[in-house]
């Protein structure tokens, strides 16, 4: 063979190496978008916040009667989670009234925090309208977060009765 055909050859192989390297550079950065849009369904329990199916401790200006459920997101200011879950909270609470959605800060509520045993944010609580807790738990994406509300509603009719005293 000649020299141009050899020559031919190795800008092909290197060619073929940089788009081989570039694919593989993609395709690293697709595996990190599919992570962080494939999480763990529901809330995950993190040994910290109030007993289920016991009393809810009460928060000044609250009354857990008003609606069906109502949701005690606890957030924190320096909580980039957080910041990014409020805002679909804030949509859930929108399109469907019975839930309630309250926004507790560990900045202006140290005492809520306390009273709720919750040492890490974005922490979600869920509170029938007998003031009950159904359904808590560390909720990391906005998924985890309607599902833990799915199960809570499921359980809990329209009017705020327990499904089980329906049936009974």
């Amino acid at each position: 063979m000649t020299g141009g055909v050899w020559i031919v050859s190795y800008v092909l192989l290197w060619a073929t190496v940089i788009v081989l390297g570039l694919t593989v550079v993609v395709l690293l950065r697709q595996i990190g978008v599919l992570h962080t849009r494939i999480a763990p369904m529901g809330v995950h329990f993190a040994g910290e916040g109030p007993d289920l199916d016991a009393p809810a401790p009460t928060l000044a200006g609250l009354d857990y009667t008003d609606n069906a459920v109502t949701l005690l997101a606890f957030t924190s200011p320096t909580c980039e989670l957080c910041a990014a879950l409020v805002p679909g909270l804030q949509r859930i609470e929108s399109d469907y009234r019975e839930i309630s959605l309250q926004i507790v800060s560990s900045e202006l509520a140290e005492k809520s925090f306390k009273a709720f045993q919750v040492r890490s944010t974005p922490y979600l609580v869920a509170v029938d309208g007998e003031g009950i807790v159904q359904s808590r738990g560390v909720a990391n994406t906005l998924d985890q977060a309607e599902e833990m509300l799915a199960e809570v509603l499921a359980g809990v009719g329209a009017d705020g009765v327990e499904a089980a005293e329906v049936q009974a």
